[in-house]
């Protein structure tokens, strides 16, 4: 799997410490059930107008960020496929490019596993040496977004957000009380 879940107290966390855009970005692939709220600093990314050329450009739009997180409704559909037809796109651009993710389940195409390992061990290794021993915890963002990007999706979707953070302004922007009200916690 190119993604996981993640839960509503750990993108809340995210958000209050980070920056959308910069640390992490919230996509939106809800389409006509948009209306009514939405999670602070997403963009949106209508399931129903999905075409490669979109995928290809949010790719190179969220290029940099390290935490870019999918969410629909229900996130039962629509949020995990966006999240995967996304992972899946960003691995063939970083294969175009040269860069391969060190990824535990992929198959080296030559060569073994353990060589291909040892390789990314010694790379790694290389790029973190320092004399200072907290260098390398000192790593800045954009280091760690050229070397992996995560990519999540929301448990339970903006439903269940809305139920808990509603009120909070913080978290959730544009919200319509009366399009949730039989969502209402």
């Amino acid at each position: 799997m190119d993604y996981r879940y993640i839960n509503h107290d750990e993108l809340a966390q995210i958000i209050r410490t980070g920056q959308a855009g910069k640390t992490y970005q919230v996509v939106d692939v809800r389409d006509e059930d948009f209306r009514g709220g939405n999670i602070k600093g997403a963009i949106r990314a209508p399931s129903e107008q999905r075409t490669d050329q979109s995928v290809q450009d949010l790719v190179t739009r969220l290029d940099s960020v390290p935490q870019v997180i999918f969410h629909c409704t229900l996130s039962q559909v629509r949020g995990p496929k966006a999240a995967r037809i996304y992972a899946e796109a960003r691995r063939e651009k970083e294969k175009q490019q040269g860069v391969q993710q060190r990824d535990a389940s992929a198959t080296p195409a030559t060569g073994s596993h353990e060589q291909e390992e040892d390789l990314e061990t010694a790379k790694e290794k290389a790029r973190t040496f320092a004399p200072d021993p907290y260098a390398a915890a000192k790593a800045t963002v954009a280091d760690r977004a050229q070397t992996r990007q995560e990519v999540f999706v929301l448990r339970d979707g903006f439903q269940n957000w809305q139920g808990l953070y509603r009120k909070d302004a913080d978290l959730v922007e544009n919200f319509d009380p009366h399009v949730w009200q039989e969502y209402s916690p």
